[in-house]
């Protein structure tokens, strides 16, 4: 076991971590560099700077490392009966079902791998759980957590320490992959802190699909999701990812993406929060070299009194690169969301756009705007929107003439006002989606 200091010099906090740390580790026989670069995280964690403002102390989310991940899942019905149950509870159908448990879910900090991925190795893509890539692959040692700093703050020298599962997924040159592959993480344990970091590969001129859902029963309490995302989009290569999440209010998420964009090369996540949890609070940062584009989605249904804030930095950095950031929301009772977008052009012929709508419906519900814009070039092309507002009593008024009553006409609005930014989705998870913002609508 690495040690970072005597025991006496160390701080109750320090102490708290290390204990996590080891029993993280204990019996998995992790490599010694991937120790070593979480007591890296453990010494950061002091004295990196406190910036989340809703989570002022991360200890309280410590993993707990007891159970054990179930082995040899090949199909549906191979998954434990408490997975299968809690699926059918949320509402999962059965056509999501098989896609999700034909790859790789994670429950808690235990990951329930699918031989199914064999089949894709030999199509030449690569999707393991990260503990088992840092040891078979170099190019998931080479990449993982090099894109950030573990002193950045405390939540991330937190993950840094006590990060546990996730995935390596590696599309090698040239491959294009049709049916999307799936992530799923479950969260059934409270006071539980579910870290999985995940490195993306996407070689040369290769094409992947990627779903990410997120979900936990409404009896989770006080836990949080603290996922790190690092991906590398070689020349030439396109990745879409969507992430789908729908947590009950006592759940916190943090998930964070840092995205190199090789050139002319193509990277778009939308990101579905029908559900932010507690709090929901982002953090991406995206690198786009010379004729590459970004397209960063969010949709967000904030209720109760959830709080979210949507941050995030494209950097332009090559010539003719281009990126967009467009975000709506619908904020109901007491929640409020905040949007931080930013772009920096640093390079000739450089195009970039910020739009923000938000839909507010009810006195308590509140949202705010903070779009950036930087250019340092002449000829770069940047422009920002957004636009807040209420449903108007004229359409109410229109709609109900028409025979519908007001929670029909106000369910007809809100469906009206997201359907142009999730229209894209695939359709076995938009009649999932329409359905819960009908519910939502209804209280």
């Amino acid at each position: 076991m690495v040690a970072i200091n005597n025991s006496s010099t160390k701080s109750p906090k320090e102490v708290s971590i290390e204990r996590g740390i080891e029993k993280i580790t204990e019996g998995k026989d992790e490599p010694e560099w991937v120790t070593e670069l979480r007591y890296r995280g453990l010494k950061a964690f002091e004295s990196a700077p406190q910036t989340d403002p809703i989570i002022s102390n991360p200890l309280e989310f410590l993993a707990d490392q007891d159970k054990t991940p179930a082995e040899g899942i090949e199909s549906l019905d191979d998954l434990p009966q408490e997975t299968k149950d809690l699926l059918d509870e949320l509402g999962i159908n059965e056509m999501e079902q098989r896609a999700i448990a034909g790859l790789t879910i994670q429950d808690g900090t235990g990951m329930i791998d699918s031989s199914f991925r064999e089949k894709w190795e030999k199509k030449g893509v690569i999707m393991a759980p990260m503990n088992e890539a840092l040891k078979r692959y170099p190019e998931a040692r080479e990449r993982f957590m090099k894109l950030y700093d573990p002193a950045a703050n405390k939540l991330a020298a937190y993950h840094t320490a006590v990060w546990n599962g996730g995935v390596f997924l590696w599309v090698k040159e040239g491959v294009k992959a049709e049916i999307p592959l799936h992530l799923f993480f479950l969260i059934q344990q409270e006071a539980l802190a579910q870290a999985p970091h995940i490195v993306i590969l996407a070689e040369p001129n290769s094409e992947i699909k990627l779903i990410e859902g997120c979900t936990s029963p409404i009896l989770s309490k006080h836990s949080l999701h603290l996922d790190m995302t690092e991906a590398y989009i070689e020349e030439g290569a396109k990745l879409d990812l969507t992430v789908l999440q729908n947590w009950p209010e006592y759940v916190h998420t943090r998930p964070t993406q840092r995205v190199k964009v090789g050139r002319d090369a193509q990277f778009s996540i939308t990101s579905v929060g029908l559900g932010p949890g507690k709090s929901n609070i982002t953090d991406p940062q995206y690198w786009v070299e010379e004729g590459g584009r970004v397209d960063v989605n969010s949709i967000i249904l904030a209720r109760e009194e959830s709080h979210v804030d949507l941050g995030g930095v494209i950097h332009l950095e090559g010539e003719d690169s281009t990126g967009i950031n467009n975000s709506k929301a619908v904020i109901m009772d007491d929640s409020e969301v905040i949007t931080r977008g930013k772009i920096n052009a640093d390079a000739s012929g450089t195009k970039g756009h910020i739009s923000c709508d938000g839909l507010v419906m009810d006195d308590g519900a509140s949202m705010e705007t903070y779009p950036g814009l930087s250019s340092r070039v002449e000829d770069a092309e940047l422009s920002h929107e957004a636009a807040i507002g209420e449903i108007k009593e004229e359409e109410l008024f229109y709609l109900m003439s028409r025979g519908l009553d007001e929670e029909e006409a106000t369910q007809l609005i809100v469906q009206g006002f997201v359907e142009p930014a999730i229209e894209d989705l695939p359709e076995e998870y938009l009649s999932e989606i329409r359905k819960i913002i009908e519910l939502t609508v209804k209280g």
